[in-house]
Order: C-alpha cells, then sequence, then structure tokens
C-alpha cells in the first residue's frame, strides 16, 4: 500500500485554512491491512472516506472551538487530506472505519484468495 503526503501544512487560498497530511500508522497481517490515523479534534460526521480507482481518500474538518477571543491558538481549524493507493489484493466491499478518541481506524480486509479446483472433463 503506498502513501501520498504533502510536504508539511499547506493553504488552500480559497479558505485560508491549513490543510494537513494526518499522521498514519499502517499495519498488515494476514487477513487485512489495518490504517491508523490521528484527526485530533473531529467528529465523525466531519470525515469523509472514499474509495475510488484503486485510491482511498480521507478527508475531515476540524472548526473552531468558538470558546471566545483567541489569546493563543496553537489547535485551530484545519482540514486534512491524506491519499493511498490500495492493492487490488483489498475487498474494497468490506473496507470498515471508525472514530475513537480523535483516531481514525480503518480495517481493509483482503479479499479470499480463489482456491484452484480440478475440472472434470466430459465426453460427449
Amino acid at each position: 500500500m503506498s502513501q501520498s503526503k504533502p510536504n508539511g501544512p499547506a493553504v488552500e487560498s480559497t479558505r485560508g485554512r491549513p490543510v494537513i497530511a494526518p499522521p498514519v500508522d499502517i499495519y498488515e497481517n494476514q487477513e487485512q491491512y489495518l490504517v491508523l490515523a490521528d484527526l485530533p479534534g473531529v467528529k465523525g460526521d466531519d470525515v469523509q472516506i472514499r474509495f475510488e480507482d484503486g485510491e482511498l481518500t480521507i478527508r475531515a474538518s476540524r472548526a473552531d472551538n468558538g470558546n471566545g477571543e483567541v489569546l493563543g491558538a496553537e489547535f485551530t481549524a484545519a482540514d486534512y487530506v491524506r491519499r493511498f493507493s490500495i492493492p487490488e489484493t483489498v475487498d474494497a466491499s468490506k473496507i470498515d472505519a471508525k472514530l475513537q478518541a480523535g483516531v481514525l481506524e480503518l480495517t481493509l480486509p483482503k479479499a479470499s484468495r480463489v482456491k484452484p479446483r480440478q475440472i472434470a472433463v466430459k465426453s460427449a
């Protein structure tokens, strides 16, 4: 599984909000890939995950907390974007996602391998 990550935060000119590539950990075992993405301050309704043409895209938005006048801000509103090329061995119909404590967990099950079988030849 390959990843696309921009070189640090960038600012999208139409919004003026930072666009951040969230840090991820990727694990693989015989049954699946597991992707853990850090999305602090993001709610489940603010996460979009799309799989198309062998590419998985994570998009999320973190809103301002609106708690009054900002005197200092190290944790501001931002957009997260991260893309991955997914191997053909992944069963895209069974991809699962959950968000808990600011960590997005994506489970990408591997497709079952087709077992070889002997084909009997019938004579006419």
